[in-house]
């Protein structure tokens, strides 16, 4: 989830033409809580920190308190010390420094799905 169009689309786009994943997007945190509240299966999480009406770190907590299964990738533009101790006081996630290439976030969603089905919890890419 990112609420800038030119960062999300060309991922996400990126993401379904090779035919690996299904990706639901949504340019704030409250339009991603719905994609969860809607009963799609979300495998892998992945957000920027800064987006209108609910940012990352008010989605991270909620994802973690309501599908604390779910793996997540954050992407930011500056990962400082502050912003690495907000996310480790919600939880455990791979964090990636934008811009990021199509190539590296696939393999990023790629190792959080094995390290989790390692674990026995998501099974499905989407």
């Amino acid at each position: 989830m990112d609420d800038k169009k030119d960062v999300l689309q060309p991922l996400a786009e990126g993401l379904r033409v090779s035919g690996e994943f299904d990706v639901f997007t949504a340019e704030n945190g409250r339009k991603a809580l719905e994609i969860f509240k809607s009963g799609r299966k979300v495998d892998v999480l992945v957000t920027d920190i800064e987006m209108p009406v609910m940012d990352g770190f008010e989605l991270l907590a909620q994802v973690k308190k309501d599908y604390p299964d779910t793996p997540a990738i954050v992407l930011t533009g500056h990962i400082t010390h502050k912003i690495k101790e907000q996310l480790k006081a919600i939880g455990d996630f791979v964090c990636i420094q934008k811009p990021v290439s199509f190539w590296e976030l696939r393999r990023k969603i790629i190792d959080e799905l094995r390290i989790h089905s390692a674990r026995g919890e998501n099974k499905k890419t989407k």
